[in-house]
């Protein structure tokens, strides 16, 4: 749910600021400003989410998600709507980290890999179900009233997160600055996060160059909106079919190697966009760029949860949470500016050239990481 709301939100929230009377511009800054607020949230409410526990984090995200749906309801004005954007943004940085380091603290080391692989299908299916509900249900009853009745499901869900069962008690030791920012460094700059943070953040560049270009060379290329929908859904289905194999494999063999495989399905993926506009083309390419998804985030997010202690978990899935948002916030513009300065192959050309550059970081990071840091206690 706190992944489903802001998918939701994303085919339609630029058209419902158009109808309250937003400018270009503070469309562009209404849309944008979710990403702004929620990038640095992750990271900050992720070390409170070690601090205070993860269950009330869960609560406190999903009830602020529910204000947010709340205030595009009632929205009577872009500024008001601006308002539910920071609030929106805010929720998540709480609701991702805490549900990431639920589920973390609630699997075994041995099985992160699988553990993850199921949080993530539940992100991809939030992709799809939100994507398919957001601009369909908003053109039968409105967006106002689909912001309404998500907001009170939202609240029905933070009712229902009070109750879930505690597994991880915070330490009560006081905050002190200095050893915060000794905690996140620790947590987020040892030697094992480069493989599943580099990853996750160029597979996530390439999905803002999807939304942000690929798209509208597909529409220019004669698709309809509802048919570029349904090529993007492929991706998801996809993605959500080989999680679960991909995290099994990555507890089998390791992570570093699966996120390799990955890494080069996002390539190829790019690759085939490359070879046409034409049926079946972009099908085809959608399946590889699935597969790679579904490879990259299970197995980056189970080396995440298994280099990561109990106490400093918050922190490590915060970051992740925000380079997921970064990547996306950054591939995007990146790739609409070289698109405007180049023809289209060179900015698919940029698919390709990012997660190749990843992979081979990995690749030479490899004989290093056959010594990974030791399992924290």
């Amino acid at each position: 749910m706190v992944n489903f709301d802001s998918n939701a939100a994303i085919p339609i929230i630029a058209t419902y600021a158009g109808k309250l009377g937003a400018s270009i511009i503070l469309t562009g800054f209404i849309v944008g400003v979710y990403s702004m607020v929620h990038i640095p949230s992750n990271i900050i409410f992720g070390r409170l989410v070690d601090k205070i526990g993860r269950n009330r984090l869960i609560s406190i995200g999903v009830f602020l998600d529910g204000i947010s749906m709340l205030l595009y309801a009632i929205a009577q004005d872009p500024l008001f709507l601006l308002l539910g954007r920071i609030v929106h943004g805010i929720g998540g940085g709480f609701g991702g980290p805490a549900t990431m380091a639920y589920i973390s603290d609630a699997t075994s080391q041995k099985r992160s890999g699988r553990g993850m692989a199921l949080y993530g299908m539940s992100i991809g299916f939030s992709n799809l179900i939100g994507f398919l509900l957001g601009g369909l249900v908003a053109q039968i009853i409105g967006e106002s009233n689909l912001f309404f009745i998500m907001a009170i499901v939202l609240f029905i869900m933070t009712f229902s997160s009070f109750f879930l069962p505690s597994i991880y008690q915070p330490s009560k030791k006081k905050i002190i600055l200095r050893e915060e920012l000794k905690t996140f460094k620790e947590a987020v700059f040892r030697k094992s996060m480069i493989s599943p943070y580099f990853s996750i953040l160029a597979m996530m560049f390439n999905m803002g160059i999807v939304t942000a270009v690929y798209t509208l060379i597909l529409e220019d290329g004669g698709y309809t909106v509802g048919q570029t929908g349904m090529i993007l859904s492929i991706m998801v289905i996809f993605s959500i079919l080989i999680h679960y194999p991909a995290g099994i494999l990555s507890d089998r063999i390791g992570y570093v190697k699966v996120m390799l495989v990955g890494l080069l399905l996002v390539a190829s993926a790019f690759g085939v966009f490359m070879i046409s506009f034409e049926v079946p083309i972009p099908m085809i390419g959608m399946v590889f760029l699935g597969l790679g998804h579904g490879l990259i985030f299970p197995s980056s997010a189970g080396a995440v949860k298994e280099k990561t202690k109990g106490s400093e978990s918050g922190v490590a899935t915060g970051t992740f949470y925000a380079l997921i948002v970064a990547g996306v916030a950054i591939g995007a513009p990146i790739s609409t500016h070289v698109l405007d300065l180049y023809a289209e192959q060179a900015t698919l050309l940029l698919g390709i050239i990012v997660p190749l550059i990843v992979a081979a970081i990995l690749i030479v990071l490899f004989r290093f990481l056959k010594n990974e840091d030791p399992i924290p206690e």
